[in-house]
């Protein structure tokens, strides 16, 4: 009997357990339905190409119809016919600032690729990359030129501030690297290759390794003006440098000293000539010279030399395919790197700030190639809600950038706007010409959140803008005091809420003409994330705000006081509310963790995404499709442009998540996912550097 009854309570406290559990997975509304397998599904790119930093460029000696392109934020893209159209192939890359490529001479499997976050190499032409050291990196933002060679069995890489490193290939235990010492306390900028010698150039000028030590090498070079940029040898013994300011330099063997082949100081002060950067020599002709300007500096010009720099050309001929998406550069940007094909020695390649070219006569004129280069960060993805064909897209350098045909072509859409970085854009809920955009413009005159409203769809912008509080921001690293979010009432669009990362949220009443600061109550005004402030779709009175340090707070006055809901989490980030459903919540928080609430934020549960969960990867932009209320899809963001963790697809409502693929797309950074009312079981993503991207589904549940 004493058994027995000791038996009862436990007995009642499993059965109490399972009637809860029952309880908690009514609650979501039939989402616990059995989890289907991923098959069938794809990221596909949508087609908004160019708008981004190309910095290198390597073809393949044997093959020339095979191309590297590197990005300094999307990693890698390669091209098997000769540049008509390119693929990324980011498979391994945890690093997606690109600062050199090389291919093996010898062997056209092997790729190198030098990035700042160390040298990844390529067993299989650059389909799938590993890393091969951590110490070898180039963290440089102003990126160096010919940054490796390859010699005999081994390779040499130049680093910024960490020395030039000798790699050894094959062997016994793989590929070892030692640094060959003596240049650790210069930047080094680049490396040639003439003979069996070496040279580097830093910022203190020219060294040659001579026995396994670099000796200074810059006789003829102005004392004052050493910088060297750039560098290229030719088979023949010709030797060229650049020193930044002077141009180009050409080395006398017979005495033993360097000699200016530079622009005039005429030409130069007409062009307004302050830097300089690119370098190329052509192969089948030493005295076939090419120079560009500095990046960063204006203006941007390419110069060319028929005879060893004795004399220089200045070459303008730069034309835009048409056809090819609109960006704001109206020619060739600031140069970086160029190079010749092996298998025509009359066309060259250039790559730019914001496009790749090719020229067909030996760079007389010079071709946009643009098909597969999608190397832009988009800030925004708004699919219009009374026209679905049409996409908005908030994109950094390029501003607001729309498609009419679901993506398949593209204008920029900035007459009223300054050039600069789009952030968001938002829909009124009444009037389909009504759209509100959030914008960082470049040259800022005075301190403002920018904000701009269209009442003709977005043929042209009013300004909306108005200053940004004096008051001093708090000494946190996170917060930065930027305008963030935008949301618009879905009953009323001359109601407009702005969120901003340290000033907290701030309301507009007559469609954007005078803003009040609405932060009572709301004790940590960083608001940062996609959709980090959200207006209940049923009752615009009730307003959510996803802030760092603070976690979620509700408004249920229209902004007028603030409460926070969300205790135990406080970084959040990108919001969603279940379209179907408004009481429904789910917000991305640190540690690629979801809180989900069914109550409006009375109750949260935790889910945690799969896999590891580093301190520096976040969940971060979030997406209930509005037909399939299972269909939930999750970004992840890394801190610092480290690899995140892609993109986690839930088919059961957020009960659980599992990765969804993403091919050769790199795991850069999902900065927002958009999930359109489309029929389909499509979504859009947002990445930070890579380009707007459409997912695809077998089945939505």
């Amino acid at each position: 009997m004493k058994n027995q009854n000791r038996t009862k309570p436990l007995t009642y406290l499993i059965y109490a357990c399972v009637v809860l559990l029952l309880c908690w997975v009514m609650t979501y509304d039939g989402y616990a339905e059995e989890q289907l397998p991923l098959n069938q599904i794809s990221l596909s790119p949508c087609g908004y190409e160019g708008g981004g930093r190309f910095t290198s460029i390597a073809i393949d000696p044997r093959h020339p119809e095979i191309i590297f392109i590197g990005s300094d934020v999307s990693g890698i893209y390669k091209s098997v016919d000769g540049g008509k159209s390119f693929q990324m192939k980011g498979q391994g890359l945890e690093s997606f600032a690109v600062a050199d490529i090389l291919i093996h001479p010898d062997d056209s499997r092997q790729v190198f690729v030098l990035t700042d976050d160390g040298l990844y190499a390529s067993p299989d032409g650059g389909e799938t990359w590993l890393k091969h050291s951590e110490e070898i990196r180039y963290n440089s933002r102003q990126l160096g030129n010919n940054l490796i060679l390859c010699s005999g069995g081994g390779l040499w890489v130049a680093t910024p501030d960490n020395g030039v490193w000798q790699v050894e290939l094959g062997g016994p235990t793989g590929r070892q690297a030692h640094r060959i010492p003596g240049l650790e306390k210069f930047q080094v900028n680049c490396l040639s290759l003439l003979g069996p010698s070496v040279y580097a150039g830093t910022d203190r000028g020219v060294f040659r390794l001579i026995e396994e030590k670099w000796q200074p090498w810059s006789e003829g070079l102005d004392p004052d003006q050493r910088e060297i940029v750039n560098m290229a040898a030719h088979p023949n013994g010709r030797l060229y440098v650049v020193e930044k300011r002077r141009g180009v330099y050409v080395w006398n063997g017979e005495k033993m000293q360097w000699e200016a082949r530079r622009l005039g100081l005429m030409q130069m002060a007409a062009d307004r000539l302050a830097a300089f950067k690119l370098l190329g020599v052509a192969p089948q002709n030493p005295d076939l010279i090419f120079l560009g300007i500095y990046p960063e500096t204006w203006p941007r010009l390419l110069y060319k030399s028929s005879d060893g720099g004795n004399s220089w050309k200045k070459i303008t001929e730069f034309h835009f395919k048409p056809g090819a998406p609109e960006t704001f550069a109206k020619g060739q940007m600031d140069l970086e790197k160029i190079a010749f094909s092996p298998g025509n020695p009359r066309r060259l390649y250039l790559t730019d700030w914001m496009n790749v070219w090719q020229s067909p006569d030996e760079g007389e004129n010079w071709y946009q190639v643009h098909r597969g280069l999608q190397n832009t960060v988009i800030n925004d993805i708004r699919v219009h809600p009374m026209a679905p064909a049409r996409i908005f897209l908030a994109v950094a350098d390029n501003g607001i950038v729309v498609s009419n045909d679901h993506g398949k072509t593209w204008k920029r859409k900035m007459t009223g706007l300054p050039d600069g970085h789009a952030l968001q854009a938002a829909f009124s809920g009444q009037d389909p010409q009504k759209i509100y955009v959030l914008m960082n413009p470049w040259n800022k005159k005075e301190k403002k959140f920018f904000v701009y409203r269209s009442l003709n769809g977005g043929e042209s912008w009013d300004d909306l803008s108005f200053p940004v509080p004096g008051d001093p921001l708090p000494k946190l690293g996170f917060v930065d005091g930027a305008a963030t979010n935008l949301a618009v009432d879905p009953k009323n669009d001359d109601t407009v809420y702005l969120g901003a990362n340290g000033y907290g949220v701030f309301k507009s009443v007559d469609g954007g003409k005078n803003w009040k600061r609405m932060n009572q109550g709301l004790t940590t005004p960083y608001i940062k994330g996609p959709r980090a402030l959200m207006i209940d779709p049923e009752n615009p009175k009730t307003i959510y705000a996803g802030t760092l340090q603070g976690g979620v707070y509700q408004s249920i006055n229209g902004g007028e006081s603030w409460t926070p809901i969300s205790p135990g989490h406080p970084f959040t980030f990108g919001m969603a509310i279940a379209p179907s459903n408004p009481s429904r919540l789910l917000v991305a928080c640190a540690e690629k963790k979801m809180i989900i609430s069914e109550d409006k934020g009375k109750t949260w549960k935790v889910v945690q995404l799969p896999g590891k969960a580093p301190a520096h990867i976040t969940a971060y932009a979030v997406a209930v499709h509005p037909a399939h209320p299972n269909l939930v899809v999750v970004g992840t963001l890394a801190y610092s442009y480290k690899a995140s963790d892609g993109l986690f697809v839930s088919r059961n409502g957020g009960v659980s998540f599992e990765p969804y693929p993403l091919g050769d797309v790199p795991r850069v950074s999902v900065n927002v996912v958009e999930m359109p009312q489309w029929p389909e079981c499509r979504f859009l993503v947002g990445l930070n550097g890579s380009g707007p991207f459409e997912g695809r589904m077998d089945k939505c549940n």
